[in-house]
């Protein structure tokens, strides 16, 4: 893991600045654990900040940070985020965030927040959070109704399928 300083990632630097705050452009980076990361036109597969993080032009397979995201014309596999987390012109597979989830032109498959907003171009495949905000344009496939009654629904139909087996028994 690379800590907050300098060091050598392949043929890449990657350097610290002031007070914890972790610049890292045009490299590929495995992992990397900071107070607060920027990460501009690149690549990280592992991300731990204590603080917030600004991604642009770049991405990661599993970001993690206390603090709060924005993402602009990037993206990655899976974000925690311990405050409020955006996206504009990019996307994500997964996020968690804490506080609020806003999207912008931009996209995630599943969305846990304590409140979500869908911008115009934005998507959002599953968004479970109390607050559901979807402005002109942007969409949500499945909100957090749509899953409690789908949940309901699959106990349900996998409640009498068992009954039926062991009544077969």
């Amino acid at each position: 893991m690379v800590e907050t300083g300098n060091a050598d990632i392949g043929l890449q630097a990657v350097e610290g600045t002031t007070e914890g705050q972790l610049h890292v452009e045009r490299s590929l980076v495995g992992a990397l654990r900071t107070e607060r990361a920027t990460v501009s036109q690149a690549g990280v597969g592992l991300l731990f900040a204590n603080g917030d993080v600004s991604v642009s032009q770049g991405g990661g397979r599993m970001m993690i940070g206390a603090g709060n995201f924005a993402v602009s014309q990037g993206g990655g596999g899976m974000l925690l985020a311990g405050g409020d987390a955006s996206i504009t012109m990019g996307g994500v597979g997964s996020m968690v965030a804490i506080g609020g989830a806003s999207f912008d032109r931009a996209g995630a498959g599943v969305v846990v927040a304590k409140a979500a907003e869908v911008r115009e171009g934005g998507v959002v495949g599953l968004a479970l959070a109390p607050r559901v905000d979807v402005q002109p344009g942007g969409r949500v496939i499945v909100g957090l109704r749509e899953a409690a009654i789908g949940g309901a629904v699959a106990g349900i139909v996998i409640g009498l399928i068992a009954g039926l087996v062991r009544r077969g028994r």
